[in-house]
């Protein structure tokens, strides 16, 4: 059995919304699939290598064979993944293929489960691995479309083009997230008023969005990802990457956890068209559909 589910980007709101605050996020056109089939031992195959359960070369895959095994046993499965999201880019590879896999072992041990059941196995793989997270990124792999999170309130995004940049340097969302933590820890005030002006930022965002207000948007990225930045997880890298962007005229900020992956951008076309010919990088469709069965 063959599923797939989508890529993400978080528009407004990383890291704060670990924390309970507000964030934007949409599923976008790139998927992980994954093959499920019935066999006599345990098996993955992927880009990273072919391992058996593996919870250092394959740990999202690992643990959803043993979140899944929680709910129905199985003796032995083969696992292949294909992918066409960049892992350690900040676009939620991690979920994708953590859904893929859970929605095709669903359908090919005929195990009854639902989508909703499907993200609560996700979100403890995500616990399992990162220790901490916010369930933003299995929810929108396992459903799709664009949310106010964790309002759970759908979105209509309308005529926004997203530009996609990747710098080229892993972002490993676990140890951003740890970072951010200690932070915190150290700082609790202070952080904690950091958080509070992101969540006003995406909360302020959702009728730009919905409006396609490219203006408002340029500042509330502007504005976002200073308090990034002041969290520590930019770096010189990503840095001057958005300021070398801003002066062509696209404002950006980092999407997902930071410390590299991928940046994302808004402008006009001209400018758009420009960043592309300059960075290279790529244009995405929010509100892609969730996991589903490939024929």
């Amino acid at each position: 059995m063959k599923a797939s589910a989508p890529a993400k980007i978080i528009i407004f709101g990383e890291h704060a919304v670990v924390y309970k605050r507000h964030a934007v996020v949409t599923a976008i056109n790139l998927r992980c699939y994954a093959e499920a089939k019935k066999s006599d031992e345990i098996k993955i195959y992927s880009p990273l290598g072919v391992t058996g359960l593996d919870f250092k070369v394959h740990p999202y895959v690992s643990y959803a064979i043993k979140r899944f095994s929680e709910v129905k046993p199985i003796n032995g499965v083969e696992i292949r993944i294909e992918s066409d999201i960049p892992i350690a880019s900040g676009l939620g590879s991690s979920s994708a293929v953590t859904v893929a896999v859970l929605k095709a072992l669903e359908g090919e041990f005929e195990a009854g489960l639902s989508n909703d059941e499907i993200f609560e196995l996700a979100r403890k793989v995500e616990l399992d691995v990162q220790g901490i997270g916010s369930g933003t990124d299995p929810f929108i792999a396992t459903f799709g479309g664009t949310w106010l999170i964790p309002d759970r309130k759908r979105i209509n995004i309308k005529n926004i083009r997203i530009l996609v940049v990747n710098t080229g340097k892993s972002s490993i969302t676990a140890e951003m997230v740890r970072k951010v933590a200690e932070l915190k820890r150290r700082h609790p005030d202070a952080v904690d008023k950091i958080f509070d002006a992101i969540d006003a930022i995406a909360l302020e965002s959702v009728e730009p969005l919905e409006k396609g207000d490219i203006k408002t948007l340029s500042e509330l990225f502007f504005l976002n990802q200073c308090m990034l930045k002041a969290i520590g997880v930019s770096n010189s890298e990503i840095d001057d990457l958005i300021e070398r962007l801003t002066e062509i005229g696209v404002s950006a900020k980092i999407t997902g956890a930071g410390g590299g992956g991928c940046v994302i951008g808004i402008g006009d076309d001209k400018s758009i068209e420009r960043a592309m010919k300059t960075f290279g990088g790529f244009l995405v469709e929010a509100g892609a559909d969730g996991v589903r069965i490939e024929d």
